[in-house]
């Protein structure tokens, strides 16, 4: 198999570390420039998301000449930061190794899944660490996430091209976001105490716009409704689709420490960068279509869907206590650099190549469909 990322030494040196942050992954022997702590990756992390939560609401209430262009670079920043509050922040959280301490772990991860009107992180600890990680339910029909896919038409026997038709009608579908955003707002609702209180203020405020914002109603549309529900919502389904290979068989070989490897690979960003051998005119409409790749799908998709530590997430089943996280594809680089304690890691490269793999998985298999309500 070629090794995508060496491709990438085609580059000077010290653009590198810009493709290993795009890519997902890190060269071989290669150290981080930066190590964030959880307080800096905190506030990085609310600053992206408030930022662009105010580059939406100034353009759309001022609309100041050319504020169209304004607003979607604050739905992308508003979309990273606020799936790097759920999948990150809140994520590490519940696993108990944000900021190490349970009270503030729990803490932050209930005020930054108010601001995402994320469901609790009660519901999201239930969801993820009390049954997605547990290895009798990991990626079988009991799981969660395999659940939500089934309950939106994602069948295993179903051919290759049916699961895509189903995909880009979920992708469409009014009805998927409306029964989304019920079960975040029924979330939060059932909770008690100040965050059902912070709750309330923070989408009271949202919902008074209208009353006193210049082009209120807009606001509330454009730069919160769109990209905090709508487009979150679908970034969480294009995660969920490529995040594992959902009902795959376990090989037994791996035991029990390593179990979740045989369904769980690397996604990463990128595609081969062109050779030098390539003959000139060859070489050229390749790079042509290299760049508009990488500008307009695999950038895109490492900050709006697979964004944080998401690349490595192999990494983070194998080691989910692991304190490295704010540096996961260095960490997972160095396990395969010094020779893995487990099996072989697998990698994907392409967003969508993840999620055609589930796919292909299940195109003509059976496995977990005629059980399931």
């Amino acid at each position: 198999m070629e090794d995508v990322r060496a491709t990438y030494l085609r580059f000077p040196a010290w653009t590198q570390h810009f493709w290993t942050w795009q890519t997902g992954k890190a060269l071989p022997g290669q150290k981080p420039l930066l190590r964030h702590t959880w307080a800096s990756y905190l506030a990085v992390t609310l600053a992206l998301f408030l930022a662009g939560l105010a580059v939406s609401t100034a353009a759309v209430a001022a609309m100041f000449p050319f504020w169209y262009l304004a607003l979607p670079l604050g739905w992308v920043l508003t979309v990273t930061g606020e799936r790097m509050m759920v999948l990150v922040i809140a994520h590490q959280a519940l696993h108990r190794r944000f900021s190490g301490r349970s009270r503030l772990d729990w803490f932050w991860g209930e005020v930054v899944t108010v601001l995402s009107v994320f469901h609790t992180f009660r519901d999201f600890k239930e969801e993820h660490f009390d049954n997605h990680h547990r290895r009798e339910i990991f990626a079988t029909e009991a799981d969660p996430p395999v659940q939500f896919l089934l309950d939106l038409g994602f069948r295993p026997g179903l051919s290759r091209r049916q699961l895509w038709r189903r995909a880009w009608t979920v992708f469409l579908s009014p009805l998927f976001y409306w029964r989304g955003f019920l079960g975040r707002v029924g979330s939060n609702l059932r909770s008690r105490s100040w965050r059902l209180a912070g709750f309330g203020v923070w989408l009271g405020w949202w919902l008074s716009l209208p009353f006193w914002l210049p082009n209120g109603a807009l606001v509330l549309l454009l730069a919160f409704v769109l990209p905090v529900i709508l487009f979150a919502q679908l970034s969480a389904l294009l995660d969920r689709l490529g995040e594992h290979e959902w009902l795959g068989p376990r090989n037994p070989e791996f035991g029990h420490r390593f179990y979740t490897a045989a369904n769980t690979a690397a996604r990463y960003c990128g595609a081969p960068v062109p050779a030098r051998s390539m003959p000139a005119g060859a070489q050229v409409v390749a790079w042509l279509r290299w760049t508009a790749a990488t500008i307009f799908y695999h950038i895109p998709c490492r900050l709006l869907v697979v964004v944080g530590d998401l690349p490595s997430h192999d990494y983070h089943h194998r080691y989910p206590s692991t304190p490295e996280w704010t540096t996961a594809a260095y960490a997972r680089q160095r396990d395969i650099d010094s020779g893995p304690e487990g099996p072989p890691y697998e990698e994907v490269w392409g967003m969508g190549a993840a999620i055609d793999r589930v796919f292909r998985a299940w195109e003509g298999s059976t496995a977990g469909a005629l059980s399931h309500r």
